[in-house]
């Protein structure tokens, strides 16, 4: 029998650890790339490793692994996978009657299904300490040529890059950092509107946010509204003050990090104790509640591509979240969790479904979307969900 005053209580203390999660995962990614900019690191890797990477879901596996439970965490790795494609890329699918998908989408997909084939085959075939190492290695060597690969064809302009996820989300809580971030010019300026304008394009027309070069700006306009505010507006002063200190970025950078490892602890901590109150295992706590709470962002940035109708960017976000998930972070599970808890601490049928959305995903984006699939989806992971709770039986007791 749940006692009400704990269940209540860890309730409370797992919705606060996720709105400090997503404050440390927005603070540590902003000023992480900030100060990869002035160390003059490729805006191109900075944009790949802080668009559309899960580093919250990174830190919350860690947690999970230095609490001695690897169930948790490998089951917020497979509910996150399955998260990301049937309950966040299916939101976007809504918006738009029929979706068109470009060659980056058909890379990213494919790249994707084969990830999460070696990954679920590495932890079907997991016997030994020796072949566990192994494997976790692959996986994070796979993570690296990922990297280095699709960094490289965004250079090349063959790859559009992911969208920032946790930015987007929260694009309000940090402009006075993003006002001030600015390299460029040191003195004020006043540029006129119209003239300005037909040169070029403006960053914003062309889908970039302008403080933060890497990032495409789902968060502007429509056309016809900026048409209004040119006409509004003849002049437009831009104030450029002078950039903060490195140690500035570098303090927030650690704030940051700081943040999202205390409120992974509060996350793992209370989800642990939600899924003992309900008699549910650590894998199907971590498949369901944590998994649901941790992918938020994703659904929000899911959404504004679909109204926006950009099917490029929400395969971009979708996949390289995934791609994330099942070579770093199942390469960190596979080296430091338990063996034993990992092969007993998941199902066939999770995996079948973690790879069935794999295959979903990279049918729609070969096909072309339609709305009608989004909503197949949706009824897919309902029901996911439901089977989850309904033989969410105590694996760890067995």
């Amino acid at each position: 029998m749940a006692t009400i005053d704990s269940l209540l209580f860890n309730i409370s203390s797992f919705i606060a650890g996720l709105f400090l999660l997503e404050y440390g995962a927005d603070k540590f990614i902003d000023h992480t790339a900030i100060v990869a900019k002035r160390l003059n690191v490729s805006p191109t890797l900075v944009g790949l490793l802080t668009c559309g990477a899960e580093w919250e879901e990174l830190v919350v596996i860690i947690v999970a692994l230095s609490q001695k439970n690897s169930n948790m965490a490998l089951g917020n790795l497979i509910g996150s996978s399955v998260a990301n494609i049937l309950a966040s890329f299916s939101l976007g699918l809504l918006f738009m009657k029929k979706a068109e998908f470009d060659r980056s989408s058909k890379i990213y997909s494919t790249a994707l299904l084969g990830l999460t084939t070696v990954f679920l085959l590495l932890l079907l075939a997991l016997k030994g300490s020796s072949f566990q190492w192994f494997g976790g290695i692959l996986l994070i060597v796979a993570f690296v040529v990922y990297v280095v690969s699709v960094a490289s064809l965004i250079y090349r302009g063959t790859l559009t890059a992911p969208e920032d996820s946790d930015s987007d989300s929260d694009s309000s809580d940090d402009d006075g950092d993003n006002d001030s971030d600015s390299d460029s010019d040191d003195d004020d300026r006043t540029i006129n509107a119209n003239d300005s304008d037909r040169g070029r394009p403006s960053d914003e027309e062309q889908g970039w946010s302008s403080d933060k070069g890497h990032q495409l700006n789902l968060l502007k306009p429509a056309p016809n509204k900026m048409v209004k505010a040119k006409k509004k507006s003849k002049t437009v002063k831009v104030i450029n003050k002078r950039p903060k200190a490195m140690r500035h970025h570098v303090f927030q950078l650690a704030l940051g990090l700081a943040a999202l490892l205390v409120s992974s602890y509060i996350i793992a901590h209370s989800a642990s104790t939600i899924g003992h109150e309900l008699a549910l295992s650590g894998t199907v706590v971590g498949t369901t509640i944590l998994s649901l709470a941790t992918t938020l962002p994703e659904k929000f940035v899911a959404i504004l591509g679909g109204a926006r109708h950009q099917p490029g960017i929400m395969v971009a976000n979708t996949v390289g979240s995934n791609i994330f998930l099942v070579t770093l972070c199942g390469g960190v599970l596979f080296i430091w969790g338990d063996a034993s808890q990992l092969q007993l601490g998941f199902t066939l049928f999770e995996a079948t479904v973690m790879w069935l959305s794999a295959v979903v995903i990279f049918g729609i984006v070969m096909m072309g979307g339609r709305r009608w699939m989004g909503v197949v989806m949706l009824i897919g992971y309902v029901a996911f969900l439901v089977v989850e709770i309904m033989n969410g039986r105590e694996l760890d007791d067995e």
